[in-house]
């Protein structure tokens, strides 16, 4: 299988990606792994990873699933949150922490829930994805896990490459995530959804493709 190389537009004036990437440095360090042993771990390519390090390129939700595995450790220690050791974690929805946008997937907005519980056994969070007007040949994406999306508000059209399922407020879908799969919002407004992670490498946080798919053409 191919490996992934994200092409992110360069963030180097971003005050998250360079400390991110100083942090991966120094796990890559203290796991005594060079680039070409990382990147087949965790299947990214050589030269992205390169460029993640030196603060150049944001990674993506599933990238970043892949470098936690790689290394033990949640997202939430990748990214320098504080944990929060009560065991009853309330968020209110004023507070909900606003993820990076992704940069290969321009248009979508995620809000960390709970993201102080540092020993989370699923990765929940608020998603608004693009308008399909505005994505017309949406590339699939596929991770580990499985994947709950509960429709708050709106439309969503869940893709994959053999079907287009329409679902409004009140619908779910229950999936695999290694499923190639992307969601996008119907209408004139974005949607909002609740999306719930859970699987063996699930640490903290979403969508980089294994393979590059694209959408069937053909409409539901």
């Amino acid at each position: 299988m191919p490996r992934a190389s994200p092409t992110s537009a360069p963030a180097a004036g971003d005050g998250l990606a360079r400390p991110l990437g100083q942090r991966l440095r120094l796990l890559r360090t203290i796991h005594r792994l060079s680039l070409d042993e990382l990147a087949d771990r965790t299947q990214l390519t050589k030269s992205y990873l390169s460029k993640v390090e030196r603060g150049l390129s944001e990674p993506s939700l599933a990238s970043l699933l892949k470098l936690c595995a790689a290394y033990g450790v949640t997202t939430g220690e990748l990214l320098g949150e504080s944990p929060n050791p009560s065991p009853v974690q309330v968020v209110r929805k004023d507070a909900r922490t606003p993820l990076r946008k992704l940069e290969r997937y321009p248009g979508y907005v995620y809000e960390a829930i709970a993201h102080n519980r540092a020993d989370k056994a699923m990765l929940p969070f608020v998603m608004h994805p693009p308008l399909r007007s505005q994505v017309p040949d949406p590339e699939l994406v596929e991770h580990e896990g499985q994947e709950l999306i509960f429709v708050l508000r709106g439309e969503i059209d869940f893709i994959t490459p053999d079907e287009t399922i329409r679902l409004g407020a009140g619908d779910s879908v229950y999936f695999d995530s290694s499923l190639p799969h992307r969601s996008l919002s119907v209408g004139r407004a974005p949607a909002e959804a609740l999306v719930v992670i859970a699987g063996a490498e699930v640490r903290d946080t979403a969508g980089e493709p294994k393979r590059k798919n694209r959408a069937p053409r053909a409409a539901r």
